[in-house]
């Protein structure tokens, strides 16, 4: 690879470091270019020109603060000459005098004097962004601003008022009140259960269902489906009592029910089991439509 080659890689790398980043390989192979071009690896007008480039493409909708505008007038009346009076809403600048832009030049002080002296295009093209950049910000119209309120989001309902929602929409409803599964051993559990096929979803509930410890046991509802084997009912999900009032728990079923034909309320070891025993049985409803 001749220097030609390699400058142009050079190049290549540079640019690539200030857009999109470098990986190892990159970072080393720039890195052994710096040692054979050492004037490139002060040179930020790469850096320079991506900034530029980068501001000129910003949207925004913002004016410009006073003090910013003044400053950077002020910068460009050093840089390109005094500035005229804005036609319409574009910034322009009279050119400095022949002999004044001169004189930098020779001299080699200033900005024109540094830009012309320069081996890089970057800064022409940094000046020429920024000059672009400045032009369309100072001409873009102020949009008025709008203020719109968010949407307020939709309470979900409480838990009586979907099973009232449910009992009343619900065309395939079916129903079952709580007893007890063994008369000699009352558990004296009051309530029903209310279940939809169509929709899948169901709701029990209880009074007088004791409140449990629920660091010993949880309750866990049963639903024994028609099609499914009777000794492994589909687990209708686990819940706490909290209170010896009015309960209502929605039916989490863990798989899809076909035909409920009974549900069963169980106490069991805490976060529940696959299949229960049937040990400890604190209600039976068997469906009803």
């Amino acid at each position: 690879m001749n220097d030609l080659e390699k400058q142009e890689r050079l190049l290549d790398l540079l640019t690539l470091r200030e857009t999109a980043g470098l990986g190892k390989e990159e970072e080393r192979e720039l890195e052994e270019l710096f040692k054979q071009f050492p004037d490139w690896a002060d040179d930020d007008s790469i850096a320079l020109t991506t900034a530029a480039i980068n501001l000129s493409m910003i949207d925004t909708n913002e004016e410009m603060p006073t003090h910013l505008r003044s400053k950077i007038l002020a910068d460009a009346e050093n840089f390109f000459g005094k500035a005229a009076e804005p036609k319409g809403k574009v910034l322009e600048f009279e050119p400095r005098k022949k002999k004044e832009r001169e004189a930098e030049v020779n001299a080699g002080e200033g900005f024109l004097g540094k830009l012309i002296n320069t081996n890089w295009l970057g800064w022409a093209v940094a000046a020429a962004c920024v000059a672009l950049a400045l032009n369309i910000w100072l001409a873009k119209p102020v949009k008025e601003f709008v203020y719109v309120p968010a949407a307020t989001p939709t309470p979900t309902p409480a838990l009586p008022q979907q099973l009232e929602q449910l009992v009343a929409s619900a065309p395939d409803l079916v129903k079952g009140a709580w007893t007890d599964l063994d008369p000699k051993k009352p558990q004296n559990v009051k309530g029903d259960v209310v279940w939809s096929n169509s929709t899948q979803k169901g709701f029990i509930r209880f009074s007088n269902l004791p409140v449990n410890d629920k660091t010993k046991e949880t309750y866990q509802l049963w639903i024994f489906d028609e099609s499914q084997n009777a000794k492994t009912p589909v687990d209708g999900g686990v819940f706490d009592v909290d209170s010896s009032g009015d309960v209502i728990i929605p039916i989490d079923a863990k798989i899809k029910i076909k035909k409920p034909t009974m549900f069963a309320v169980t106490a069991e070891k805490p976060g529940g089991v696959v299949v229960s025993g049937l040990e400890k049985v604190m209600a039976v409803a068997k469906v009803s439509t």
